[in-house]
């Protein structure tokens, strides 16, 4: 159960306690306040996230601070580092992305892009995914590759596309990732057949620039994207825009001097304050 980042209030229900099958559990960044449950799945959660909620309290083992009434003597609330959201991705294999998307048959290509090819895909538990293939033979694709999992494993936003899973050997690199069933921007822009409205298109403005202030300004090193444009935006099945493709992203590395000596973004088309 992923709840972070949804302006939530209140106190967590305690009638959570009772799904007894909940094993990922994350509400960080919210408003939430009052004391976090202790039964149940709160007991043994394989991965949580509680942080950002200033005026919620529990166990420091959750990353908050000790509640008034609770015995806090000897406890230390963890440092940031300690409390950041931690995920376990799934182990995905070469055979299941090909038994996922036949063989990457071409009727489940959904582009192709500078550092490779997008599948459409289903996991063996009939998760829809979309399957990045880095084409190797670019010697830029690995790190390519290395940029995108560096920014997509730091980062976790409702207006990005979310980070499923890596599948990675000598010859073979992909990243796993959440499929969005109504493409790209591009094509609802550019294309006869796909209209936006007006409320769509200040709606989609508003989700893009939404992830742009969480990337520069709500990490401890922000992201610069470096190559923001209408293929890279990709909308889902309602319409919520999620910025993609982090393969030229740079991160900002604070006391560090960098130097760029490559003009960044896609061959016709530079993106602002690159």
């Amino acid at each position: 159960m992923d709840l972070s980042y949804n302006d939530l209030s209140g106190a967590i229900p305690k009638s959570l306690e009772a799904l007894s099958q909940l094993k990922f559990f994350n509400v960080s960044f919210n408003k939430l306040s009052g004391e976090i449950p202790t039964s149940g799945p709160f007991a043994n959660f394989t991965a949580k996230s509680f942080i950002g909620n200033k005026a919620l309290c529990g166990n420091p083992i959750f990353g908050v601070l000790p509640c008034p009434n609770s015995s806090s003597k000897g406890s230390k609330v963890p440092s940031l580092f300690h409390t950041l959201p931690v995920f376990a991705h799934r182990m995905i294999s070469y055979q299941e992305l090909c038994q996922g998307t036949n063989n990457f048959c071409e009727s489940n290509l959904l582009g192709t892009g500078g550092f490779g090819s997008v599948y459409k895909g289903v996991l063996f538990d009939g998760t829809i995914v979309a399957i990045k293939v880095l084409n190797l033979q670019l010697s830029s694709a690995f790190k390519s590759f290395d940029a995108e999992c560096k920014v997509l494993r730091a980062t976790r936003h409702r207006n990005l596309v979310k980070f499923v899973s890596t599948c990675s050997n000598l010859d073979f690199k992909a990243l796993i990732l959440q499929y969005m069933s109504n493409g790209c921007l591009k094509r609802w822009l550019y294309s006869y057949n796909y209209c936006l409205n007006l409320l769509q298109r200040v709606n989609i403005m508003i989700d893009v620039a939404s992830a742009l202030d969480y990337l520069h300004h709500d990490q401890l090193e922000p992201v610069l994207h470096c190559d923001l444009k209408p293929s890279n935006i990709l909308l889902d099945e309602d319409m919520v825009a999620h910025v993609g493709d982090f393969g030229i992203a740079k991160i900002l590395v604070k006391n560090k001097d960098a130097t760029q000596t490559k003009t960044l973004g896609t061959l016709g088309y530079i993106a602002p304050g690159t």
